[in-house]
């Protein structure tokens, strides 16, 4: 999704500075949305979220899920696109039921409040999208010469304020 590298804590290469105001409501927003998934609270994550979130990760955490993606690029020409315009879309409650809990581990959620977000915005298919980017794990974190892991939790301004998107990660 985003190309890039991310630099320290201002913008990534490709993504836009926030506005002052955008940048205050999207870190109360990520706070709103952190303390929910801190909480384990599940109807408030459905209530702050959009329909259909985009998760690539949610599409194959499972063996299961690993052998349909298997079997989709085997049998049909246009995996890829079915993969990317509908599979990434996945309904809020069975991310909550299923996704979240493989997702948001104790260890991933110490990592996730630890650590300093960058705040940002990108334009996606003629969409703004806000993003809090959070170094999952640092250069070297993993392994020796791992170049470390962003994750990107993304948020689209809506008439009821801003809803959680999508989740991401760079690589």
């Amino acid at each position: 999704m985003m190309s890039g590298l991310m630099t320290g804590p201002g913008p990534a290469y490709g993504l836009d500075i926030l506005e002052n105001r955008e940048k205050i409501e999207l870190i109360n927003t990520w706070k709103i949305f952190l303390q929910a998934v801190s909480t384990r609270d599940l109807n408030k994550i459905r209530n702050i979220s959009v329909e259909k979130i985009r998760c690539l990760s949610c599409v194959d955490n499972t063996a299961e899920e690993d052998r349909e993606i298997e079997n989709l690029q085997t049998t049909n020409l246009d995996w890829y696109k079915k993969l990317y315009e509908e599979k990434v879309y996945i309904p809020i409650n069975k991310f909550c039921e299923e996704d979240f809990p493989l997702i948001f581990t104790a260890e991933y959620m110490r990592k996730i409040q630890d650590r300093e977000p960058t705040y940002a915005v990108e334009d996606f298919n003629d969409r703004k999208i806000y993003e809090v980017i959070i170094p999952a794990s640092k250069p070297g974190e993993l392994a020796a010469g791992h170049e470390g892991v962003l994750h990107i939790f993304q948020f689209v301004k809506t008439n009821t304020g801003y809803k959680f998107w999508g989740i991401d990660t760079i690589p």
